[in-house]
């Protein structure tokens, strides 16, 4: 889902940084809670075993106290019952308050029912002890000798201690339990948080990444020639800005486009018109019809008659780059033989072939399209054309033409000095000339490879210039039509 094609979604960043820092935001809120809730188990966990420490400490303070006081009570109580002395009665009523404190104490601490009930035993043997010191004055000496089982109280309480280790042990256990646990709990929401965290972070950066590279593809079509259609870039507010700008930018280009366009029209047909008058009166001295030239004339005019020549030429090319350039369809669609085509290309340079001591090897199979056969033939010349021009005399062309699939594919090879790489960007430029050394003395106007892919996107063809050892190696590729 792109959330600025979305009507429902109404928010839309005023640039790349704030489109920037609301994804680190949000990425990082995940993280952010994930602290937030990790520090609070931890205190949680912290205090519970703060509080446990302290009620281990105080557990087993008390249990040292009661058995140690419970031996010293059931001492005193020992000697009460011999001597009878009121002092030791006195001493005894004291060690009973704090062994009370201390029992109770112990039994506010819950979680262990066993050591409960030792210390419920243990207050019920104290309380009848006490009652029968209370009571040993009234029953004479002879009742006063000796404890029975339930009033005995240092037995009891000696256990008291181990139990209370027991029950820190397992309060210990407990707390490692749980430790163990939110570690677990930790890991996990690790797990889960940093992966949406990234995940966020990857959304916003393909969100970003998606609006410059829309902005690269309207640079590269500006930059590439290809001025139709209106340039809307979709993003943040200034990624948008910058679209409306590159798609202003179209139209002036456009619009210059169209005043080159026109202008290339108008000199040309105003061109044409005195240099066929020239040709026809250089055509006429040379056939010698107004009389008969020394040979110092007839030389001037022959250079008259063959800049003439050259001249209508190059006119005559930018007069068929304005026509493609207007053109949006075929002007004519019939079956054309592709390898027929070649042989008359030949016949054309086949003088300068000659006297460069030049040859063209030639592997053509039979290959019939739906196309318009002028601006066929015009692809072919103009790709032999310059391959015989930047090649080195002696050397040889390829031509090879075969069918594959529902594509014709021509290959047109020399053994020249190739084409550079700053060339290759430019290369099907309109007016662009190539650094390659160049054997013919008339410069080229460099619109015959521009003219070459006009055509064969009338065509829905491509050409493109392949990697080769030596030279320059094109290859056309064109559909043949159903109609073939």
């Amino acid at each position: 889902m792109n959330i600025w094609q979305n009507p429902r979604m109404s928010f839309k960043p005023a640039s790349i940084l704030q489109l920037a820092l609301l994804g680190f935001f949000l990425a990082a809120i995940p993280l952010v809670l994930g602290l937030l809730n990790t520090k609070l188990q931890v205190d949680r966990l912290g205090e519970k075993v703060q509080q446990v420490v302290q009620a281990s400490i105080a557990a087993v303070e008390s249990g040292r106290l009661i058995s140690a006081q419970a031996l010293n009570m059931e001492r005193s109580a020992l000697q009460y019952l011999v001597l009878g002395d009121d002092a030791i009665l006195s001493r005894y009523e004291n060690q009973r308050q704090q062994f009370a404190r201390e029992v109770q104490r112990l039994l506010s601490v819950p979680g262990d029912p066993v050591l409960a009930g030792r210390l419920e035993a243990l207050r019920d043997n104290e309380a009848r002890l006490y009652q029968k010191l209370l009571l040993a004055p009234a029953r004479g000496q002879e009742q006063r000798q000796g404890l029975k089982k339930n009033e005995q109280l240092a037995g009891l309480a000696s256990t008291i201690p181990f139990d209370v280790t027991a029950r820190v042990s397992r309060e210990s256990r407990r707390i490692n339990d749980e430790i163990d646990v939110l570690r677990k709990l930790l890991l996990w929401q690790a797990l889960v948080l940093i992966p949406v965290a990234l995940l966020v972070a990857v959304i916003f950066s393909l969100l970003i990444a998606n609006s410059l590279r829309r902005l690269g593809r309207a640079i590269r079509r500006l930059g590439g020639g290809e001025l139709a259609g209106p340039i809307r870039v979709r993003g943040p507010q200034d990624v948008r800005e910058l679209g409306e700008q590159l798609d202003w930018l179209r139209r002036r280009l456009i619009a210059l486009q169209e005043q080159k366009t026109h202008f290339l029209h108008h000199v040309s047909h105003e061109l044409k018109t005195p240099l066929t008058a020239i040709r026809e009166a250089a055509e006429l001295l040379d056939e010698e019809i107004t009389g008969k030239l020394l040979p110092e004339q007839a030389e001037v005019v022959g250079i008259l008659r063959e800049n003439s020549l050259q001249l209508q030429a190059q006119v005559e090319s930018l007069l068929n780059f304005n026509l493609a350039l207007a053109e949006d369809k075929l002007p004519r669609r019939l079956p054309v033989d592709l390898a027929s085509l070649v042989p008359s290309a030949l016949k054309k340079h086949e003088l300068t072939l000659k006297a460069r001591s030049m040859d063209v090897k030639l592997d053509l199979q039979p290959a019939t399209m739906i196309g318009d056969k002028d601006q066929l033939q015009a692809v072919i010349d103009n790709l032999l054309s310059n391959a015989i021009k930047y090649s080195p005399d002696g050397t040889q062309v390829s031509i090879s033409l075969r069918r594959e699939n529902q594509q014709l594919i021509l290959d047109v090879l020399d053994q020249g000095w190739g084409i550079g790489e700053t060339d290759r960007q430019h290369l099907f430029e309109p007016f662009y000339q190539g650094k390659s050394p160049s054997t013919s003395p008339v410069r080229g106007t460099g619109l015959g490879l521009s003219l070459v892919r006009r055509y064969l996107d009338l065509h829905g063809g491509t050409v493109e210039l392949l990697d080769t050892p030596q030279g320059a190696h094109f290859r056309v590729r064109l559909p043949v039509g159903e109609e073939a």
